[in-house]
């Protein structure tokens, strides 16, 4: 694997928007417009796409039967272990709140030193704002036709999953399909 600044990727992309276009052109030949327009109307039409998607409830059939993408919403509930004690593990860990909640707690340490204690507390977020909902990107593959579909995952952009945050933060009303 590749190693970055934020660490190992878990999802290697093999094809990317030039791959794209490189079938497109192969498909339509000299009917294909130049890859600049085709750039464009990529960069044009996605983020409209992706705002419908968010803010209408739009379900965005993929063509050529590959199946729908849309926003799913998953109720997520706290369980009890086999103590009888909270099991939070399926409970996102809040970051902000917890770094802030560490300063706190441990006010004469630095940053490096906080990072070497070990099983320190963490906020986990509850979803409150939404009623105990998680909002995730789903395709949906029944009418997909491809061989060895569950091989494949979606992976949105992190600029995409923080408008999908920031919109369940700031609109009351959003609702998905469970």
């Amino acid at each position: 694997m590749l190693n970055y600044k934020r660490g190992n990727r878990k999802i290697l992309a093999n094809y990317k928007t030039y791959d794209i276009y490189k079938h497109y052109r192969t498909k339509h030949g000299n009917d294909a417009v130049d890859r600049k327009t085709f750039m464009k109307v990529l960069k044009d039409i996605l983020p409209q796409l992706i705002l419908l998607m968010i803010y209408e409830n739009f379900e965005f059939s993929i063509p050529a039967r590959l199946g729908t993408l849309r926003i799913k919403k998953k109720l997520v509930e706290p369980k009890l272990d086999e103590n009888g004690d909270l099991d939070v593990r399926s409970l996102s860990i809040n970051y902000k709140k917890t770094k802030e909640l560490w300063t706190k707690l441990y006010p004469d340490k630095t940053p490096e030193e906080i990072k070497e204690i070990k099983d320190k507390p963490l906020v986990r977020e509850l979803n409150e704002h939404t009623d105990g909902y998680r909002f995730i990107w789903y395709w949906d593959r029944l009418t997909c036709n491809i061989p060895n579909q569950s091989a494949y995952s979606l992976d949105m952009t992190r600029t995409y999953d923080r408008q999908l945050s920031n919109a369940a933060k700031t609109i009351k009303n959003l609702d998905y399909y469970e």
